[in-house]
């Protein structure tokens, strides 16, 4: 399992030799001193932050195995007695598969995060943020990293300059038409050629530190602060070059899921590490010797050999290829989990593997993915201009994983307060160095993926308020069976105290009779536990097969209902008032799939709460159906059903629109929440339910 981490975790940080001394250096360095120095800050960078901070301490900070920024906000939500929604529902928090849940009760004193509305609202913040940030850095690997490559080509051949963008383009787009087919077909072949590239990088470092041997004198950090020392503001902005060297950390903790924390405990420091040192002392070393290879530093320190140049190129290209394959498959998994907490435009998903259930492919993404990385290669056009832009996706994320696993040291694993602020001073201090420096150029690049990623939140906190202000109103307007029909135990006691009424006051034997058989044996249509409506008296007449009635809230009858009921009183043999509820762990065992309840003593009425990890794809076919009836007929052993074939699913589209006296900045994210509405798919475009069973009752909501 740890070889098998090569293909798919370390494509990024694996090919960043391709471009970083190129991007530290824009021009030959003129004093070896600084090469020398540079190379002993890439060495402790590798050390202090994918190793110390990420294989020995993020990696420790996993959500039931799953990992990456959704993980720490579920684990900070449940240790927190806290649901990722705006409600309040302990029931979640107990779920018996899963091992490391919370303790937390009323009891114990509520730490500052169940205190504090402001708190809540900061990490839902960071979070999304955060995890926009992670889908602006999927925007630019695949572009970075295959031109850095294919710019190879030019090295022997500089008359193929102007043909490198086309190429990249080209292979770009072959990667993007493929990504239907799911990464399963070509995944078994991920693993040994990145073995291959690490082999081959560590080869040619050792090759090139044998002509300057000196260069180990980087293992010694003196020479950093000799540098800073030396070059003042010209080193620190050099830290954005530097930074590069360790993209693709947070790939070590996203994809925490599909491996375990010891196979990347083992493959990093075994084979990864050592790799990447080799290679950046072996390019330290050649450029201390001739700085003018500074132009294209990977390629103008490969043996000139045609064979071992050429198999170096084909291996940098699939290696590029496979880095941006990952990205691409995060981004996926990113927004599918965005929209398991209702944080996300809602698009279709399609599952491309039997055996994986994490594989996925979202076609909208995919084809606006593969437009904007086009235009992000025309536009820069080169390697070295989008190392700029680069840099500030991924600082940004390294800082707002700091901050959450901070708060996490204290709430989660109980660590005394002072242990939390030590870690955000040490490794805060180094994220914000390498943030500091990587903004001062955001005029000169890093100002996009800046703006893509504020954008991207801003659509993800905008979707995830309007979700919220439709489910606060279905909260705010939920009725009762009591306010709609007429209570069958009410009215059998009424029945009762009639008879004896009549009884007690008459001597008249032959009204007694009548009265006691009128109240004790009702008629089929008005016997016990029948639908009658409150309202006006009429009796709902029921149909065969089964109603499911959807509830947002998951309190009260759905608005969808009382809706239906009031116009057309006649209603299936089975009323599920069921609602769909995402929680704050990965995955939900099967035993724990369903709440099942009945609603008092009406026939055929029950209340159904569905819950599901933010990993997992809502699914309400005929297996979902199968295994309700099964949960129904255990609480209630009189249950029989006529038809089970004969399912509806009657689902409710509330659209939601400003009041006339709503402040104008109020009415602008109201439109545009509605029009991501209207060109965002149905919410049950993913529920593998035959569409022809649906029926939408549509509702406006004034707020």
């Amino acid at each position: 399992m740890a070889f098998r981490t090569l293909g798919v975790i370390y494509g990024d940080i694996g090919t960043s030799p391709l471009y970083v001394f190129t991007a530290i250096f824009p021009e030959p360095p003129e004093d070896s001193r600084d090469i020398l120095g540079t190379c002993s800050l890439i060495i402790w960078s590798l050390t202090i932050v994918p190793m110390i901070k990420y294989i020995f301490i993020v990696l420790r900070a996993d959500d039931n195995g799953q990992g990456g920024t959704f993980a720490l906000y579920s684990l900070l939500y449940r240790h927190s007695g806290l649901s990722v929604h705006d409600d309040e529902r302990p029931d979640d928090l107990t779920i018996v598969n899963y091992d490391t849940t919370s303790t937390h009760s009323i009891e114990e004193p509520q730490n500052f995060i169940r205190r504090h509305k402001f708190v809540q609202k900061f990490l839902t913040i960071v979070v999304l943020f955060g995890a926009s940030l992670i889908m602006s850095d999927g925007l630019l690997t695949p572009a970075i990293s295959v031109i850095s490559a294919v710019e190879g080509i030019a090295v022997p051949a500089p008359s193929t300059q102007g043909a490198i963008v086309y190429i990249s383009c080209a292979i770009l787009i072959v990667l993007f038409m493929a990504q239907k087919f799911g990464t399963n077909k070509v995944g078994g072949a991920f693993a040994p050629i990145v073995f291959l590239w690490f082999i081959a990088i560590a080869s040619i470092g050792i090759w090139n530190i044998s002509f300057y041997p000196q260069i180990f004198k980087a293992f010694n950090p003196y020479y950093i602060f000799d540098y800073f020392i030396r070059t003042k503001g010209v080193g620190f902005e050099s830290l954005g070059g530097v930074l590069l060297a360790i993209t693709g950390v947070e790939a070590l903790y996203a994809d925490l899921g599909h491996f375990n924390r010891v196979s990347i405990q083992l493959s990093f420091p075994l084979i990864v590490y050592p790799s990447l040192v080799l290679a950046y002392l072996g390019q330290a070393a050649r450029l201390t010797l001739d700085n003018t290879l500074i132009s294209n530093t990977f390629y103008n320190t490969v043996p000139s050999n045609g064979f071992i140049y050429w198999t170096t190129f084909v291996l940098a290209t699939l290696a590029t290829i496979i880095a941006s394959q990952a990205m691409i498959s995060a981004t996926f998994s990113l927004i599918s989990q965005a929209m398991q907490l209702d944080s996300f435009p809602r698009v279709k998903i399609i599952h491309t593997s039997r055996k994986v259930e994490g594989q996925i492919y979202i076609p909208e993404i995919n084809y606006i993915l593969m437009v904007a990385i086009v235009l992000v290669c025309f536009a820069f056009r080169a390697s070295a201009k989008l190392t700029i832009a680069y840099g500030v996706a991924v600082a940004s994320v390294m800082f707002l994983t700091t901050i959450l696993l901070s708060i996490a040291l204290h709430v989660v694993w109980k660590l005394p307060a002072i242990v939390s602020i030590l870690f955000f001073l040490v490794f805060g201090m180094v994220d914000m160095a390498f943030l500091s420096s990587t903004l001062l150029k955001v005029q000169n690049g890093g100002w996009f993926t800046l703006t893509f990623g504020v954008v991207l939140g801003s659509i993800m906190l905008l979707w995830r308020w309007g979700t919220n202000l439709k489910y606060q109103h279905e909260i705010n307007s939920r009725s009762t069976f009591e306010n709609i029909f007429v209570d069958p135990d009410e009215k059998s006691r009424e029945q009762k105290l009639e008879s004896f009424v009549i009884e007690d006051s008459t001597k008249n034997d032959d009204i007694i009779i009548r009265k006691s058989i009128s109240s004790s044996e009702p008629s089929i249509n008005q016997r016990k536990g029948e639908l009658q409506l409150l309202k006006n008296g009429f009796q709902v007449n029921r149909l065969p097969g089964i109603g499911m009635f959807y509830n947002g809230s998951g309190f009260g009858v759905p608005l969808t209902f009382k809706h239906f009921v009031q116009h057309f009183p006649a209603v299936p043999q089975t009323l599920i008032f069921i609602s769909i509820r995402h929680i704050a762990i990965p995955y939900v065992g099967e035993d724990d799939r369903l709440i099942v309840k009945k609603v008092r003593n009406f026939n055929g009425c029950y209340r159904v709460t569905a819950r599901y990890g933010y990993m997992e794809d809502v699914s309400q076919g005929q297996e979902f159906i199968k295994k309700m009836i099964e949960e129904i007929r255990k609480i209630d052993l009189d249950y029989e059903i006529l038809n089970l074939k004969h399912v509806t699913y009657i689902l409710g589209r509330q659209s939601i629109q400003p009041k006339s006296n709503a402040f104008f900045g109020k009415k602008v994210c109201i439109n545009f929440y509605t029009f991501l509405e209207n060109i965002s798919r149905q919410i049950y475009g993913n529920w593998n339910i035959p569409i022809d069973d649906v029926v939408d009752v549509g509702m406006k909501i004034a707020v």
